[in-house]
């Protein structure tokens, strides 16, 4: 099992496995991971936009908006997301659901978005007291250029696992923790 850990501090983040494919105009990426955070805490920071733009880095805002149906939210999110000296400057408007099975599925509204599909899905286990396994899918088509499934997959993961770490730091309360180095193992 890779894993990744914050230099100097108790907290690490366990990518489990991580996966980008290309099937026609379509990317999908695939990520699953251990987080030292209680299952619930991690529920409610990933059912919870505002919360989500506090632990993830590459959301600037997110605007809340009307919804028409029943356990569903919407919103606008804006995004910034950079590659090496390439970046990215977005807004999606998506559609939130918490599904029967606690599964948390965003879907892209296209005509109201760059992207022209999109779907994420966060499925969250819990494996025991204080540790939660996340798994990620996103399955997407952006209105614009991406780099190659490569360098994708490398940037969602420093990305996610960024977001991993800022919740644990969260949960803890830990403000330094927050601002540390991490070292990403599976690179070594």
């Amino acid at each position: 099992m890779a894993g990744m850990a914050l230099a100097g501090t108790a907290h690490a983040v366990e990518l489990e496995s991580v996966q980008a494919s290309r099937l026609g105009a379509r990317y999908i990426i695939e990520l699953a991971m251990v987080i030292d955070t209680p299952e619930s805490f991690a529920r409610t920071i990933l059912q919870n936009p505002d919360r989500v733009v506090g632990v993830n880095d590459e959301l600037v805002d997110v605007q809340h908006l009307p919804a028409n149906e029943v356990g569903v939210r919407r919103f606008r999110d804006h995004t910034i997301a950079c590659v090496w000296l390439f970046c990215v400057d977005y807004h999606n408007t998506i559609r939130m659901r918490v599904l029967d099975n606690g599964d948390i599925r965003l879907m892209v509204e296209p005509e109201k978005s760059k992207f022209e599909y999109g779907e994420f899905i966060w499925k969250i286990q819990g494996l025991g007291v204080e540790r939660t396994q996340l798994t990620f899918y996103a399955e997407t088509n952006p209105g614009f250029w991406v780099p190659s499934t490569g360098i994708l997959q490398s940037r969602m993961k420093k990305g996610l696992q960024r977001m991993a770490i800022r919740m644990e730091c969260e949960y803890r309360g830990d403000r330094v923790c927050a601002q540390a180095r991490w070292v990403d193992s599976t690179q070594q």
